[in-house]
């Protein structure tokens, strides 16, 4: 997968609502945002390549996420 990775600032006007969900998938890792060096990450997804087994490869973008083009043999990812 390829993206640009910014960090999430502590001053975006979405922090406190990314912090809810991350804490809400993992409730365990609360004490890490008391650490300095704990940072939220925002991935933008530039393109994917998911590679499942042996003739079962595919590729995603960032114009349609959630639409897998099945990547055939004689086809290059570009």
């Amino acid at each position: 997968m390829r993206c640009c990775k910014p960090v999430l600032r502590l001053s975006a006007a979405d922090y406190a609502e990314v912090k809810e969900r991350y804490l809400d998938c993992f409730p365990q890792s609360a004490m890490m945002f008391g650490f300095p060096d704990f940072a939220l990450w925002e991935l933008r997804l530039q393109d994917a390549h998911l590679v499942l087994g042996f003739g079962q490869a595919y590729l995603s973008n960032a114009t349609a996420p959630l639409a897998w083009l099945h990547q055939r043999p004689d086809q290059k990812g570009s």
